[in-house]
């Protein structure tokens, strides 16, 4: 793990041929896996709503964005 964030471009839009989004190079690693873990928690605690009441497509498509951001923050304090 490196001590800061590494610029990561992220969520790929293939019609566009270029990333929406993009982590920031040179935040804490510690914030950055932070908010990894915060994302993944929020996204555990919304299936598990989501399996006793039902999970709709605007709560599932929340769910996958959510967790893609939580892998970018997370490969961005990865080494080279």
């Amino acid at each position: 793990m490196s001590e800061t964030t590494r610029e990561l471009p992220f969520r790929e839009i293939p019609a566009e041929q270029h990333p929406l989004l993009m982590v920031a190079n040179g935040v804490d690693s510690t914030t950055a896996l932070r908010e990894a873990a915060d994302l993944e928690d929020a996204v555990r605690r919304l299936l598990v709503i989501g399996t006793e009441t039902g999970i709709d497509g605007s709560l599932a498509y929340l769910c996958e964005f959510a967790l893609e951001i939580a892998g970018a923050l997370r490969r961005s304090t990865e080494g080279d």
